[in-house]
């Protein structure tokens, strides 16, 4: 664990503790800024997840995005470049050392402007596509960021109108100087091939219900068939198919949970012809039947 965070974390604590005083996540004046206390462990529900920064300031958690899963604690960042299905396990959290962690949805139009006022970028180079997750050490100025913000959550609306986008934009600058930079320019540049993997998730998110080929999807980013399939499992850790896949169970959950819909209604809305294949593949997702989720 860096040094400089051991000497600064009751710093943070002192400044998001007095904002939290149940075991939830509560929304903050900061665009885009989720805080999140829990005081003993806990397990969230399979989610489609969008583009997240995770910084842990204290406690430990199990963060699980495709097939890959990420243990991460205090003092660290979690970088989530793409929209994944997702969950998270607090392993370590007590109501006296409660898990404490503050989680910004990723600004691309900050992170953009950031990227495009720097002169040492090398757009050109992102033609390789890399992967949506990543883990790192918060360095000292990340760190003395995320405290100015944590400060900014007390001060007034106008203050946090005006001077929010500015730390906003300070912290992906810092980021842009750890390991995460290729990832970060990766999403934010429109020519690059994680942006074209980009479009195409967005695609199945809009048509989840219909039936597509790697090739029909392929064509769409101008691709080959193979390289397309060989960057879309590299950028979200699955394949094109088990990732519409997740979004029509993931849609079909919704449905059952908030429309009333029957088990029947939901597989064939979401473009399942198999009741007997929609209930297996639901269960191996949400370790439930659809049946208990009525």
């Amino acid at each position: 664990m860096n040094s400089y965070f051991e000497k600064n974390k009751y710093k943070l604590l002192d400044k998001l503790l007095p904002l939290m005083p149940e075991s939830k996540s509560y929304t903050t004046n900061i665009d885009g800024l989720l805080i999140v206390k829990r005081d003993a462990p806990f397990q969230s529900e399979v989610c489609l997840q969008q583009p997240l920064l995770i910084f842990s300031v204290q406690g430990e958690k199990r963060y699980s995005a495709g097939s890959e899963i990420i243990d991460y604690k205090q003092g660290q960042i979690v970088f989530q470049g793409t929209p994944m299905p997702c969950s998270s396990y607090v392993l370590k959290a007590s109501k006296e050392i409660p898990y404490i962690a503050m989680v910004f949805a990723v600004n691309m139009q900050l992170m953009t402007e950031v990227i495009y006022s720097l002169d040492n970028v090398d757009i050109s180079s992102m033609t390789h596509a890399y992967s949506s997750l990543g883990k790192i050490e918060a360095g000292n100025d990340i760190i003395d960021s995320f405290i100015r913000l944590a400060d900014l959550l007390n001060k007034s609306y106008n203050d946090i109108k005006v001077l929010s986008p500015l730390m906003l934009k300070e912290m992906y600058y810092f980021l842009l100087k750890t390991e995460l930079r290729e990832k970060l320019i990766s999403f934010a540049i429109t020519s690059s091939q994680n942006n074209k993997i980009l479009k195409i998730i967005n695609y199945l998110k809009e048509n989840y219900n219909n039936h597509y080929s790697i090739n029909d999807l392929a064509e769409i980013v101008n691709m080959s068939p193979a390289t397309f399939h060989r960057h879309f499992k590299m950028v979200t850790t699955l394949s094109p198919i088990q990732y519409q896949k997740s979004l029509r169970l993931l849609e079909a959950s919704r449905i059952i949970k908030y429309e009333n819909a029957t088990v029947s209604e939901a597989a064939f809305k979401v473009g399942y012809e198999s009741i007997s294949q929609f209930t297996r593949e639901y269960k191996r997702m949400f370790s439930v039947t659809p049946k208990n989720k009525q």
